[in-house]
């Protein structure tokens, strides 16, 4: 789900979505967070609980929501991209997330991604995956199925007119912005988002509702990757779950070429 690197993707049936289809299990909502996560560090996981427990206040659905969280797949025909491999970011993922409730690893893209490997399917947006989400869900669901929400960062709410389909995504999966209060301190983000003149006003007042404070945590994963390179494990490790480094010592990432 990154609009910058579109990967081709074949056509074909999705990687199941890791959500309870039976019972009172079923989630009133799924919040999808797309990106990179390499490595995945605190920022990436306590930001977004954040999030999904301010939603489940705003909606009075007390444990209702769920967070499904879609590592974006390297595209093969950037020669920049992601660090660590598809598998070792899944799986930094999943150990990140070991023990936080609610909170999935939806692995479509990166699925699609190697399937497509050598291939020339068409590129995949954030709108194909949210589609192939949705279907999904109706799929299993039906009229059970959760609403779906996109949660993205207050810069990418500044240039998500830019983004495939835009209208399309918020018809499918309205965002919601987590801010952390700079763009609000330096003008506002719906200052910076009424210059580009493609919001109505009544998409505006949509996405002003759309804010989530979340508050800081000043972490980088440049600045994790950087303490790894120099197999600095204890600065790291301020900001990575332990067994996400335990992994990443395991299989050698990041570490500088000899």
């Amino acid at each position: 789900m990154n609009e910058s690197e579109s990967t081709p993707f074949p056509p074909g049936p999705t990687t199941p979505m890791p959500v309870p289809v039976a019972g009172a299990e079923v989630p009133k909502f799924l919040v999808l967070f797309g990106g990179t996560f390499d490595p995945p560090h605190r920022g990436h996981v306590e930001l977004p609980i954040r999030v999904r427990d301010e939603l489940e206040r705003r909606l009075e659905c007390p444990g209702g929501g769920m967070i499904v969280y879609v590592p974006a797949a390297r595209s093969p025909h950037k020669a920049h991209g992601p660090v660590a491999s598809d598998a070792d970011r899944a799986e930094m993922l999943r150990r990140a997330l070991a023990g936080v409730d609610r909170a999935e690893v939806w692995t479509d893209e990166v699925d699609r991604a190697a399937a497509a490997a050598g291939g020339d399917g068409e590129a995949s947006f954030t709108v194909d995956t949210i589609t192939r989400a949705r279907d999904w869900l109706g799929a299993a669901l039906g009229e059970r199925a959760p609403a779906m929400r996109l949660l993205i960062g207050a810069d990418q709410a500044v240039n998500f007119h830019r983004w495939r389909a835009p209208r399309e995504i918020v018809r499918l999966a309205p965002p919601v912005v987590m801010v952390r209060g700079d763009l609000e301190e330096s003008g506002g983000l719906g200052s910076r988002m009424r210059s580009s003149r493609f919001w109505s006003r009544d998409e505006l007042d949509s996405w002003r509702e759309s804010l989530v404070p979340v508050g800081r945590i000043d972490v980088s994963a440049t600045a994790v990757r950087d303490a790894l390179s120099r197999q600095d494990y204890g600065e790291a490790g301020r900001w990575l779950a332990p067994g996400v480094v335990d992994l990443i010592r395991e299989r050698g990432l990041y570490q500088r070429p000899e």
